[in-house]
């Protein structure tokens, strides 16, 4: 079956171009055209995609707005954002409303496909661009997180799928150890839950 995809881009001459090109690549992703977010926040109104390609700069909402209208209305919906934007704080706001892989508009075609590919298998992927400006060393104090090795430890348990109970036993300490740890590496990270958590530390290469 052929999957859909909502192209929400305000240029028209890329997301035809785009639409085109996805169609005829490997992937064979049917698409439709929104040009405001308003408009794609319409097309998905009781329709289906499999995925959404977003443009962060749109006329009406910004990229950030979309997503966390998207999200709370369907957690599952996967989408994959494009950006110009090279400021740190935008590109971790856009992570933390829930995206489900980012990339720079300068990437190229293979990144690009690879980039779907690997939201619509289920999992996250930053752009190489991406991950570079998250990890300059130029950015604020907020970048250089320091974890202790019980909190790595925690941090990595936590990404397998393991509840505070069972990393308890696995550790052999207190559930409310356990749960101090993760209150810890929330603030940390600035994290409102442990999904952005994973996504943050991931994303700083902290763990895989």
């Amino acid at each position: 079956m052929i999957k859909k995809a909502l192209i929400v881009e305000d240029h028209s001459i890329v997301s035809e171009s785009l639409k085109q090109f996805l169609y005829n690549s490997e992937i064979g992703l049917y698409c439709e055209n929104a040009n405001t977010g308003k408009q794609g926040l319409h097309f998905l109104n009781g329709n289906h995609f499999d995925l959404v390609i977003l443009d962060i700069n749109l006329p009406d909402l910004n990229g950030i707005e979309f997503c966390e209208i998207v999200k709370t209305q369907n957690p599952e919906q996967k989408i994959l954002a494009m950006t110009s934007f090279t400021q740190r704080l935008i590109i971790e706001q856009m992570i933390k409303k829930g995206v489900n892989g980012l990339i720079l508009k300068t990437s190229d075609l293979n990144e690009l496909t690879e980039a779907i590919k690997t939201v619509l298998s289920g999992d996250f992927y930053w752009g190489k661009g991406v991950k570079k400006i998250i990890s300059s060393r130029n950015c604020d104090n907020h970048q250089n997180i320091v974890l202790t090795k019980r909190e790595t430890e925690i941090l990595t348990l936590i990404s397998d799928g393991y509840t505070n109970q069972e990393i308890a036993g696995k550790l052999f300490i207190c559930c409310s150890t356990v749960d101090s740890h993760r209150k810890n590496l929330l603030l940390k990270f600035r994290a409102n839950n442990s999904a952005q958590l994973i996504k943050l530390a991931m994303l700083k290469g902290i763990i895989n």
